[in-house]
């Protein structure tokens, strides 16, 4: 047998992908928050209007039952607001509250200082290589 798991490079990146969600998670659980409530603020922050739960699922690349569940705890904290589409009583869209943009400002220092950490030492070209290359895996995924 000549298949070495550790060298599979779906079992590396899973692997790599784990530790680092694993650390960025600690370093906001200091701040407290998760990683997963910091994407969905950060996603909502960066919406010029309230956002379609469904369109904050797909841009999180999550279910929406898993979203909802997030959603539902976002907003008993108070960092976002339902807002119902009177065309459309199912569906509902997001926005920030005052407080939930407060907790992004407090929260983007860390998600940038992580970013800074990750890439230290790695080149412009060893970054574009490495986006290229998944990409590339990405793609063959869809074959």
């Amino acid at each position: 047998m000549s298949f070495d798991l550790s060298q599979c490079i779906g079992f590396v990146t899973d692997t790599a992908i784990k530790k680092i969600s694993e650390d960025f998670n600690r370093r906001l659980e200091k701040k407290g928050s998760t990683r997963i409530q910091w994407v969905a603020l950060y996603f909502l922050s960066k919406a010029e209007k309230p956002m379609r739960q469904k369109e904050l699922a797909i841009l999180m690349n999550i279910q929406d039952p898993t979203l909802a569940r997030l959603v539902d705890r976002l907003e008993r904290d108070n960092l976002i607001s339902r807002i119902e589409n009177k065309a459309d009583k199912r569906e509902k869209f997001l926005e920030l509250t005052k407080i939930g943009q407060e907790k992004v400002s407090s929260l983007m220092p860390v998600g940038e200082h992580f970013s800074n950490i990750l890439l230290e030492d790695v080149s412009k070209q060893e970054l574009d290589t490495f986006e290229m290359v998944l990409s590339k895996m990405l793609c063959n995924i869809k074959k």
